[in-house]
């Protein structure tokens, strides 16, 4: 079987010839330096994050039709297969491939460019594998269960396509451990290579690939690795925006202005997450004073939307996201008192002056309790909620999650502990055309 689902790449890499010369036979072959950096500067690389793991998350009260089958509809219910038709694209699938070919053609060629010297190119190929890294890590959150050290040999985890070449046989699914370690290795290497800063936020540095790092081994539970990658990453020069300092959400720096954004991802959905509805457990955490519910909501007649600039929105590697990884780790440790250190940091830029108060833990279960409460409210709608709640559920910390209809109490559908339905399929449209591929 060929790699007919990898085909929609080929169209869209041929759509680049503003940037690189399309040699004969429809073969894009990049040669100089401009030529890869126009590939890293294109919209697919710089929107990566998947719009559909924005409605499977518990902050997120969507207001769908129950026999409703659009993407959006499918992931917040939690139904197996997030996309049924399989003549389009499927849903982060499509794009985090395209995402790969991508990168496959920077990492695979960018050492011959001309125009260059050595440095130049060895950025741009740290900067390919980042983006590689990046997409698997996106599709594994989607597409494989939650990593479990014991199980990781034997559970599937992705086709690891290294070629640009789409007439080569698919690769079959390789195991959970051999995905992620391949995923490590080239954040790794990325790290050797990047630079300390780039020309601008969408770009990656050798902090924004530390601070990957540092997300991937909380994910999978390496709480030494997270909290060491954290620390390298907060080496980068950045501050903490005091909301006080601002009259409203309309006010924040946003994108390259913002001191709080490592490295800026965007996604296709300009829109989102403005007009997204809270959910009613997430409502519930916010206490009095809290600047992050009263600037970045708005009131409406359908309920409490989060309120955002479109198109500016981030979904990648923040500063808070990095202090709140240590202070989980600090709290897993033991470690109170450095927990509630960084938990007060970040509060204390959050809180209206006159209402803030340094929070407390007495023991280590509370102290924890309290970081994963603060990490929630702080990277609401940040993309990161979906693996957050996976590497949760195999801790035993995720309670039943429910679908309810606000007007009739009704509930439509529940996503219990230790679910199946944490784990996408494989789309329909590569399961048509890799009949042999092993499912989930």
């Amino acid at each position: 079987m060929k790699k007919i689902w990898i085909i929609v790449l080929i169209t869209v890499c041929c759509s680049c010839n503003k940037f690189l010369e399309v040699k004969p036979k429809g073969v894009v072959i990049p040669e100089k330096l401009a030529d890869f950096e126009g590939l890293l500067n294109s919209q697919r690389m710089i929107l990566s994050f998947p719009e559909a793991l924005m409605y499977c998350t518990d902050d997120y009260y969507g207001v769908y039709n129950v026999q409703e089958k659009s993407m959006q509809a499918n992931a917040y219910y939690w139904r197996s297969d997030i996309d049924i038709n399989d003549q389009v694209s499927p849903a982060i699938w499509g794009s985090g491939y395209e995402i790969i070919y991508r990168a496959n053609v920077i990492i695979n060629n960018v050492m011959k460019a001309t125009e260059s010297n050595e440095q130049q190119r060895r950025q741009l190929l740290g900067e390919g594998m980042a983006a590689r890294a990046e997409a698997y890590f996106n599709l594994l959150t989607a597409f494989a269960k939650a990593y479990n050290p014991a199980t990781a040999q034997s559970d599937p985890g992705l086709p690891l396509v290294t070629s640009t070449n789409v007439t080569t046989q698919v690769p079959q699914r390789s195991s959970l451990q051999t995905t992620l370690d391949s995923v490590i290795h080239d954040l790794q290497l990325a790290v050797t290579m990047l630079p300390e800063q780039n020309i601008n936020r969408f770009r990656c540095t050798k902090y924004a690939a530390c601070g990957m790092l540092s997300r991937i081994y909380l994910y999978i539970g390496n709480y030494g690795e997270a909290d060491r990658f954290a620390d390298s990453a907060l080496k980068a020069r950045h501050e903490l925006l005091d909301y006080n300092n601002f009259q409203s959400w309309e006010d924040f720096p946003v994108t390259d202005f913002n001191p709080e954004i490592l490295w800026q991802r965007g996604t296709d959905n300009y829109m989102l997450p403005g007009s997204m509805l809270y959910a009613d457990t997430l409502k519930s955490l916010f206490q009095e004073g809290d600047l992050r519910y009263s600037y970045l909501t708005d009131n409406t007649s359908d309920g409490i939307m989060r309120a955002t600039t479109a198109g500016a929105a981030n979904f990648g590697i923040t500063f808070p996201e990095l202090y709140l990884t240590r202070a989980e780790v600090a709290a897993r440790k033991g470690n109170i008192p450095a927990a509630m250190d960084f938990v007060n940091f970040l509060r204390k830029a959050r809180f209206e002056k006159d209402t803030y108060t340094p929070t407390s833990a007495a023991t280590q279960e509370e102290a924890l309790d309290i970081v994963l409460a603060e990490r929630r409210r702080e990277l609401a709608f940040g993309g990161q909620r979906w693996m957050d709640m996976k590497r949760l559920d195999r801790d035993g910390r995720m309670p039943a999650i429910k679908r309810v209809n606000r007007e009739t109490g009704a509930v439509i559908t529940v996503l219990e502990p230790n679910s199946r339905h944490y784990t996408f399929q494989i789309p329909a449209r590569v399961r048509k055309f890799n009949p042999d591929m092993s499912i989930n």
